[in-house]
């Protein structure tokens, strides 16, 4: 449209300014013309050659703006000529739009967007609009019966859109996109009936997309006409503010507020059942803590018992070494003087086992004999005598190889 516009506004102009170009050009001669008359009316009065002159220069003149005239006027003629002719041959297809061109009538093709040069005079442009178109139906107009009897009405909207390449087939059977919408309109409010009519009316409530989709798909098949074409694309199908009879709805209230009781009762069970199983667990805890708490004091017990028993066992041990430590170190004080009263020499070796052995032995080396030691020990009596002996003696074993045992003291 911007071009032809834009052709015709040029072309306007250029016929304006020829035509007034021209009646410049009049104006001019037109003046030129009444100078001419004087100077042939002083030739009346006799002639010169300067007069002729001028004469026949305002002649060549008059004829120069004559031809000036015709060419404005010619071409302002071209400009009207090519305004009537030119911007009409221009046409232009704007987007979401197919236009279909008719050659007297018969349609011989179709224009997708763009811009074309056709001859208006024999050729015609129709538009058809190939975006997204809705139509909407009223309750009244949808009211029918769902599978269980039940009287429904909703509002509905259907888009749809006619593919570029379906147009000619609109164009040729049907002849425009209003025919074609009277045409498809009944048709979808029937197909969207037989659709409720197999849906229940709880479905219809609870399942409001799932039905639009059927209802979109239904439409999506070939249902305008008995051969196998579909000349429009359903672009979506909504279903809005649905409505049943006062007497159905006063029944799904009723059956909502039962369910949301049994909902209810069913929550209360499960928490009573919770609480239940958690008293029940705390219980086995409990008994489970009091029985493990039982036994951790019997183990207790026993290992205080234990430890005790041992105690007392490593205190008399304790006890019975230190009495032997202390009589073992008195019956070698009393072997050491024993050895110094006599002049002997106490030599003590230890055996791999631990085990000592106690040898006396005599200034010349050679061992104590048994007579020797009884001599011995009669002298440390008389010395313990002496010194307020308490009676205790210790016992000496000569064993073999001249070995003395400390037995006690």
């Amino acid at each position: 449209m911007a071009i032809k516009i834009t052709l015709i506004l040029v072309f306007i102009f250029l016929m304006i300014a020829s035509i007034a170009l021209a009646i410049f050009k009049g104006y001019k001669r037109y003046q030129l013309k009444d100078n001419l008359y004087d100077l042939r009316r002083e030739t009346k009065y006799g002639t010169s050659e300067k007069l002729n002159e001028q004469i026949e220069e305002s002649e060549k003149r008059l004829k120069s703006l004559l031809r000036t005239m015709i060419l404005f006027i010619s071409f302002a003629v071209v400009m009207l000529v090519s305004l009537i002719l030119i911007p009409g041959n221009i046409h232009q297809v704007n987007t979401g739009e197919v236009a279909v061109v008719r050659h007297m009538g018969t349609v011989t093709g179709i224009r997708n967007p763009g811009v074309y040069w056709d001859w208006y005079f024999t050729n015609e442009y129709e538009m058809y609009d190939t975006k997204v178109i809705s139509i909407n139906f009223s309750k009244e107009e949808t009211a029918s019966y769902s599978k269980d009897n039940q009287v429904i009405s909703f509002d509905l909207n259907i888009q749809y859109r006619i593919p570029n390449n379906e147009v000619r087939y609109v164009a040729e059977n049907i002849g425009s996109t209003n025919a074609l919408k009277d045409i498809i309109a009944p048709k979808m409010l029937d197909a969207t009936k037989t659709v409720i009519g197999t849906k229940t009316a709880e479905q219809i409530i609870q399942l409001r997309e799932t039905v639009a989709t059927v209802i979109k798909d239904s439409l999506s098949t070939p249902f305008i006409t008995d051969s196998d074409s579909q000349f429009i694309t359903i672009t979506s199908v909504n279903i809005k503010n649905i409505e049943f009879t006062p007497d159905f709805e006063a029944a799904v209230a009723a059956k909502v507020a039962e369910e949301q009781k049994r909902q209810q009762a069913l929550i209360e069970q499960e928490r009573q059942l919770a609480e239940a199983e958690n008293n029940k667990q705390i219980a086995i805890k409990n008994a489970e803590a009091e029985a493990q708490s039982a036994q951790l004091r019997a183990e207790a017990e026993a290992d205080v018992a234990r430890i005790k028993a041992q105690a007392d066992q490593d205190v008399a041990k304790i006890e019975a070494d230190t009495a032997l430590y202390a009589g073992q170190k008195n019956a070698a004080i009393a072997l050491q003087k024993l050895a110094s009263i006599n002049g002997w020499t106490v030599v003590t070796t230890t055996e791999a086992n631990g085990t000592q052995y106690n040898k006396l032995y005599k200034p010349d080396e050679t061992l104590v004999t048994a007579d020797e030691l009884a001599k011995g020990v009669e002298k440390l009596i008389e010395v313990y005598k002496i010194e307020k002996w308490t009676g205790d003696v210790p016992q000496y074993q000569m064993g073999e190889g001249g070995v003395i045992t400390i037995k006690s003291i």
